[in-house]
């Protein structure tokens, strides 16, 4: 057995070789990484055990290279930070894989654990039907409070979607960051990153909240597109969003942004939604909950101390 190492300025590729055949790999991030506690942490991504055996060595291998950077806490797995792939699938329901669901498979996490790494965060998906979307009086209140307020909610534009594009991109960045391991990003980086689900959404099920022309708050949702590949037809969306800023949050503009999507879905035939990839205990499992969904999916993260 032997290691092929690929070093560049932000990351150094792991391979595990066995006469000459690949066996695992991965990728140590030690550059554009979470910060906790004002230190850097190391990541490990794009891990791929092909073989079972061999998964501990190149764990114990990345362990040795990020800590040859000077960093002493690794999570895994994660491409780089949390705007990349991250997570392990830990349980399922059966259900199958909808769109954007791209986290690494359940049998990493039997060999995450046996080599030290604890699960640090755990996040939930769930579904549910359209028709049983919480509608009530208080919601109408709600609604009622934030028109009061000035606040008015629009669909996505998507001829002019560039400049809707960047409203999104600045209230993430606002009501993201104090989320666990949040890293900022750049503004060309997330572009590059959610231009392609523009092109495939639906206009009608993307909404903006905004404020005298000042981007609020957002939900983001797409029809689940895996549904068509098993030649079915599309009848869900994924919630994959919903964000707004933190001194605009105590209104509930969440809740009122969930029930209008909710009304506008069924209007356009869809019949289920999944909440997507929510991080356990936050104001987004609790909206999930109200709108009566149900768990399909739970997914891990892990850390170790080195």
């Amino acid at each position: 057995m032997n290691f092929e190492i690929v070093e560049n300025q932000e990351s150094i590729k792991v391979t595990v070789l066995e006469n000459g055949e690949e066996k695992a790999k991965a990728t140590c991030y030690f550059q554009n990484t979470p910060i906790v506690k004002n230190e850097k942490i190391g990541t490990i991504g794009e891990l791929e055990i092909l073989d079972k055996q061999y998964g501990e060595f190149l764990l114990e291998k990345c362990e040795e290279i990020l800590k040859d950077k000077g960093l002493h806490y690794i999570v895994a797995p994660m491409n780089e930070n949390t705007w990349g792939k991250y997570r392990t699938m830990k349980q399922s329901n059966g259900e199958p894989i909808f769109l954007l669901e791209n986290v690494n498979p359940m049998s990493d996490n039997e060999i995450l654990l046996k080599t030290g790494y604890q699960e640090i965060y755990t996040y939930t998906s769930t579904k549910g039907k359209l028709e049983n979307a919480y509608q009530s009086q208080s919601i109408e209140m709600m609604r009622k409070k934030i028109q009061e307020e000035g606040i008015t909610i629009r669909k996505f534009n998507k001829e002019n979607y560039m400049e809707d594009l960047k409203k999104i991109y600045h209230i993430s960045l606002k009501s993201f960051g104090r989320n666990p391991l949040y890293t900022s990003i750049d503004e060309e980086s997330f572009l590059r990153q959610y231009i392609p689900y523009v092109h495939l959404a639906d206009e009608d099920i993307i909404l903006l909240a905004e404020k005298d022309g000042k981007e609020i708050g957002f939900i983001f949702c797409i029809p689940d597109f895996e549904e068509a590949k098993r030649g079915q037809k599309i009848s869900t969306i994924i919630v994959k969003t919903v964000a707004v800023i933190p001194e605009f949050q105590k209104l509930a503009i969440g809740n009122v942004l969930m029930s209008d999507i909710a009304n506008i879905a069924k209007q356009k035939g869809f019949e289920n939604w999944i909440c997507a990839f929510m991080y356990a205990n936050n104001t987004s499992q609790k909206m999930a909950k109200r709108n009566q969904t149900e768990v399909i999916r739970e997914y891990a993260l892990y850390g170790k101390k080195i």
